[in-house]
């Protein structure tokens, strides 16, 4: 005797969809692939972040030299030899300058900007300069950790202290800037530069 059975009688139907197991295996997936790409990007942001800083602090470096440089190349201008301009003693040590020069051609130092100082006030490198009514102090670069000037005479021999300025013909200059990078070391930079003297 046959027995006909219809389709579907006593067979399990299993339901449509995933697992419980099969969706945590996916997350533990997903969760990896993830953590993996959060990590490169990490990474990447970082090294970002610490060039950026190692830019700016080299160019920042480089403008506070030139600012300098431009200036000290001009030190004893005295076109019409009346000024008595050049290098002053006592503001001139291995971590500060100060000078004159006849900027305006009309034989005395009395003008704006005929007498300035470049010195380390903390870590802030300041221009201070005479403008005839009293001396003000810009700030140049912040973050700067040292600021050292050598003075070497006509033989190019540096010059021990105290400084004998009349007879400075070139200065070397030492400029050390750092910046915090983020989460990342400190980024330091140091830049030197020499600087004839033209009217000396």
């Amino acid at each position: 005797m046959k027995t006909n059975l219809r389709c579907g009688q006593n067979q399990k139907v299993r339901p449509a969809g995933f697992t419980l197991v099969e969706v945590m295996v996916c997350i533990a997936i997903i969760s990896i692939v993830f953590g993996a790409i959060y990590r490169s990007f990490d990474i990447f942001n970082r090294s970002y972040t610490t060039e950026n800083v190692k830019a700016g602090v080299q160019q920042k470096t480089r403008i506070g030299i030139d600012l300098m440089a431009r200036d000290i190349r001009l030190a004893g201008l005295d076109p019409l030899g009346t000024a008595d301009a050049g290098f002053i003693a006592g503001g001139t040590n291995a971590s500060s300058i100060q000078f004159t020069a006849d900027h305006n051609y009309d034989g005395d130092l009395d003008d704006p900007f005929e007498n300035v100082t470049y010195a380390l006030n903390g870590d802030i490198l300041e221009q201070t300069a005479d403008l005839g009514s009293g001396s003000v102090a810009a700030t140049l670069l912040n973050n700067v950790t040292d600021l050292t000037f050598v003075y070497l005479d006509a033989t190019d021999t540096p010059m021990a202290a105290p400084i004998q300025v009349d007879d400075i013909r070139t200065v070397l200059i030492s400029l050390t800037l750092q910046r915090p990078a983020g989460r990342q070391a400190p980024v330091s930079r140091t830049y030197t530069s020499r600087i004839r003297c033209r009217n000396l």
